[in-house]
């Protein structure tokens, strides 16, 4: 059975609102390409409890860098707190697949690649991993390919810690033993069961109890008001499209009344 979020907010302000409660003030944020909901989280971190923290978005029109070169040459020297990663694929461990699905030689589905994201996992000193959607093809047991992931052989340096994963069901944690995901938390009006039903490996239910598991507070009015009529018009120099889609009504209310 398909979940529908309550009324009020959509799926995609839900997931941006979560992931910007996580950001904290002061941080250096990287956001990487083709992330429109990552960005949006970073912005209204930034307007609302964020407000000295740094915002790097890939696409941005006042990019600071030359090209990527320079930016990742400051996440490996330690210059970026958080980055946020997704992948096609993302396994109990929170490694993730951005290559193939099937038979490396011979897939099914041949992804973009892994697009700096090895060298993120490594360096990067929190990392948020989010998928916008949840199911079992998702978040299968085994990778058909990994491209990277939060932890490295013993002798290896990692400097990355991985924070959680952030659907729109809740928020998986590595409270596992060896780093292994657990539900942490549901989204407002999701049961634990149905997050695991929707999950390809053991989400850790029989061990805390689902009674156990805590519910996210849903997006507070200021967090959307905040997201609707003032992170838009930032988010839309980068990802017009997105906007549109998901914030149209909201652009055009606001250009009513100016108008008005």
């Amino acid at each position: 059975m398909e979940h529908t979020i309550s009324p009020g907010y959509s799926v995609e302000e839900a997931l941006i609102c979560q992931l910007a409660r996580e950001l904290r003030n002061h941080e250096v944020i990287g956001v990487g390409n083709n992330s429109p909901i990552p960005a949006a989280a970073a912005l209204l971190a930034k307007s609302l409890h964020a407000q000295e923290a740094s915002v790097y978005i890939l696409g941005q029109c006042d990019w600071p860098f030359q090209g990527t070169r320079e930016f990742f040459e400051l996440m490996q020297r330690g210059g970026i707190d958080v980055f946020f990663l997704s992948g096609a694929q993302i396994d109990a461990y929170g490694r993730i697949n951005l290559h193939v699905i099937g038979d490396y030689a011979k897939p099914k589905v041949r992804l973009p690649g892994g697009a700096g994201s090895g060298v993120v996992y490594f360096t990067c000193k929190r990392i948020l991993l989010f998928k916008t959607d949840h199911g079992v093809k998702g978040f299968p047991e085994q990778l058909d390919f990994t491209t990277a992931g939060p932890t490295s052989e013993k002798g290896v340096y990692h400097r990355a810690g991985l924070v959680g994963v952030y659907t729109p069901l809740g928020v998986l944690k590595p409270t596992g033993e060896n780093g292994r995901l657990e539900l942490g938390a549901t989204a407002t009006g999701v049961q634990p069961v149905e997050v695991q039903s929707r999950t390809g490996f053991d989400l850790g239910l029989k061990r805390k109890g689902a009674a156990a598991i805590p519910e996210l507070a849903p997006p507070t009015a200021q967090e959307l008001s905040t997201l609707r009529y003032e992170v838009v018009h930032a988010l839309s120099r980068i990802y017009p499209l997105f906007v549109r889609q998901h914030f149209g009504r909201y652009v055009v209310e606001t250009k009513r009344r100016k108008e008005g």
